[in-house]
């Protein structure tokens, strides 16, 4: 959806701003360099643009690993609420996308938390969320069981997605099948959204363009680790779906096919999406296509004339920043070296 010029600038003003704010090669071998969690949100805090999620907080030495992710990814939901607000004055619908998608996140971290029988969801969120969020967040985070969840949501629009996915397969035992089926759900969400009740996407939108890579990629990582996991053929099945595709229905239907990992990534290697492993810098398939996508987004964020575009580019690469974080923090915790940790990041040039 095409908004008035002068509200586009000011959704490519406010995220290019953001992002000029990101963290830098030098901050990346920083904080490959520190010892603690605590040396990692105290790092954040003085030197760099996330010292604003610190307001209030006197001391990081109490802060925990789950509590440090919580205020990142806060961070992030308040600026897509700064940016969507100049897409919300002028009628576009994007954001709603992102509620939806976030949503699902918190649903799929209590089945997480349920199948593993653990109290380690932590439920925090700015102001602004818990006020668009289609779910009752409190209640959903106090669920103790599948029953309960469902209780909870019957009158939201994810209930049928749940109340399928109870019928085919127990929620909490085959989350990969759950994931990949909110995966479906939220891609004909955002074809109402953007393109109303016929969904009909029109073949010359640079938008829908995107986003169909964006799934295309996604697809493929999907599937290459449903094979790598022997996860049931069904799931492997309902991984490929045609809401948004730059795959035609033979393409499909051969990717359907495919028998092992290695299968996907001779198909990867035969189709438009070759430069995935032929460009890739890394050995593993799924960081590979990590790496194509960030290159993508980054050109796209800032050359995009499309405030949709900037948008979504925007998201993507906080969020990658964020796992960027979360991986250092990890590797942190589990004694990896430096060396250890640096593949794990997506779009990051460090010094070895």
């Amino acid at each position: 959806m095409k908004l008035p010029d002068y509200k586009g600038n000011a959704v490519y003003a406010k995220v290019r701003c953001i992002y000029g704010r990101r963290l830098t090669n030098r901050n990346y071998n920083d904080l490959l360099g520190l010892h603690s969690v605590n040396e990692v949100a105290e790092y954040l805090k003085t030197k760099t643009a996330y010292s604003e999620i610190f307001d209030g907080i006197s001391s990081t030495s109490a802060l925990q690993r789950g509590q440090l992710e919580n205020l990142l990814f806060n961070k992030m939901y308040n600026e897509l609420e700064a940016i969507s607000r100049f897409q919300r004055a002028a009628g576009n619908g994007l954001y709603e996308y992102f509620i939806m998608k976030y949503d699902i996140v918190q649903l799929i971290k209590v089945l997480s938390s349920l199948r593993t029988k653990s109290d380690s969801y932590i439920f925090s969120f700015p102001v602004f969320y818990n006020e668009r969020s289609k779910l009752d967040l409190y209640e959903v985070a106090k669920t103790k069981s599948e029953e309960e969840l469902l209780s909870v949501t019957k009158n939201t629009v994810y209930y049928p997605v749940l109340k399928s996915a109870v019928s085919k397969y127990k929620l909490t035992g085959n989350l990969t099948a759950v994931q990949i089926e909110f995966k479906h759900f939220l891609d004909e969400q955002l074809a109402l959204i953007l393109f109303g009740k016929k969904k009909k996407i029109p073949k010359k939108d640079d938008f829908a363009a995107l986003y169909k890579t964006f799934n295309d990629v996604n697809t493929f990582k999907n599937l290459h680790r449903i094979m790598r996991f022997s996860v049931s053929p069904v799931v492997a099945q309902g991984a490929v779906r045609p809401v948004f595709t730059a795959l035609s229905e033979k393409q499909r239907r051969e990717l359907r096919a495919s028998g092992s990992a290695s299968q996907v990534e001779a198909f990867v290697e035969n189709s438009c999406y070759r430069d995935i492993i032929k460009k890739g810098t890394k050995s593993d398939f799924s960081a590979c296509a990590d790496e194509y996508l960030f290159k993508i987004f980054k050109n796209a964020v800032s050359h995009s004339s499309n405030p949709d575009i900037v948008m979504f580019s925007y998201v993507y690469l906080a969020e990658n920043e964020i796992k960027n974080i979360i991986h250092i923090i990890e590797g942190i915790r589990y004694g990896l070296t430096p060396v250890e940790i640096t593949p794990l990041l997506c779009g990051v040039s460090v010094n070895k």
